[in-house]
């Protein structure tokens, strides 16, 4: 018998999650464990949700079933109708989740599902229960329903275990929660202190990408220990943006001369502590592989999404 989970959980690398996979519950002997993230496309995809994609390849790699929930009524709850931004921004989401990062995922949007008459029964008794009015049109409201819809989503869709962020854990919650790692901006901070100045998003022109990398926080070899619990930004983009999604070496100029060329995370991060290498070289070497990644998704995203008016 397998030892099940029965609280909290999270794993932190591909071997980790072979291991929580095979822990998780599932619906009945044999049966791969139902995983569930949700996302809202409220906001131009960016690099800053790079490691929590990696995490979820690691997960769907161990066997789990896993359901991606596109927030699409939750967007127009929370920005208000304007069903063709919305629409458009969902089918970026849709194509560069599945295509450009390849997970293995059931994708599904919340409008499939949502507005059932079960489901807003359901919603209603959750809101009802929360003392909040229904089809209230307030911001607050808004959030509320939003956070409601959180809530009942993976029971709806009955689900084994579902991603959270740490801040939105709250203890007694089922399905079980698998807290996912914290995301950081190019300033080093949480996602959630982060700006549109501070996310670098698929987007972005070459221009704008210089400027965002430039700007990066990335402390000197010798500051052992980040200000203000800042991460060094620099390393992390070539951790979670760089190294999962190139078969090549990152080629960088050395302080002492020449090139090395790095094959892994691993290695980069030893010589830059070492200071074989500087942080503005290191800075040169991120914009021309991450230029080269968003060229390519840039291309796709046009591709795919040309016959859409």
């Amino acid at each position: 018998m397998k030892p099940n989970v029965t609280g909290p959980c999270a794993a932190i690398s591909r071997r980790e999650y072979e291991t929580l996979v095979m822990s998780l519950p599932s619906s009945g002997p044999g049966a791969p464990p139902h995983t569930l993230w949700g996302i809202s496309p409220l906001a131009p995809l960016h690099l800053g949700l790079d490691k929590l994609i990696v995490h979820q390849q690691w997960l769907i790699a161990a066997g789990a079933e896993h359901t991606i929930v596109l927030a699409d009524v939750h967007a127009t709850l929370c920005a208000g109708p304007m069903p063709h931004l919305n629409e458009q921004r969902t089918r970026c989401y849709e194509h560069y989740l599945l295509q450009e990062c390849g997970l293995n995922a059931t994708l599904v949007r919340g409008s499939a599902f949502q507005h059932s008459p079960t489901y807003q029964q359901q919603l209603g008794r959750l809101l009802a229960s929360a003392d909040v009015p229904p089809g209230r049109a307030t911001r607050a409201d808004a959030r509320a329903t939003a956070a409601a819809m959180q809530i009942l989503d993976p029971v709806f869709l009955g689900v084994d275990a579902v991603l959270v962020e740490a801040g939105d854990y709250r203890a007694g919650d089922t399905p079980i929660s698998i807290i996912t790692p914290t995301l950081y901006d190019t300033h080093g901070r949480p996602l959630r202190e982060s700006t549109p100045r501070t996310r670098i998003t698929v987007h972005d022109d070459h221009a704008t990408l210089t400027r965002k990398i430039k700007h990066m926080y990335a402390p000197p070899p010798e500051h052992t220990s980040a200000e203000d619990g800042r991460v060094n930004a620099l390393l992390e983009h070539f951790r979670w943006s760089v190294f999962p999604w190139t078969a090549e070496a990152v080629p960088i100029h050395l302080a002492a001369g020449g090139y090395a060329f790095f094959h892994s995370y691993e290695d980069l991060r030893q010589a830059y502590n070492a200071g074989r290498i500087t942080p503005g070289d290191a800075k040169t070497a991120l914009l021309i592989m991450l230029s080269a990644r968003l060229q390519m998704i840039q291309v796709n995203l046009r591709l795919a999404l040309r016959d859409f008016s």
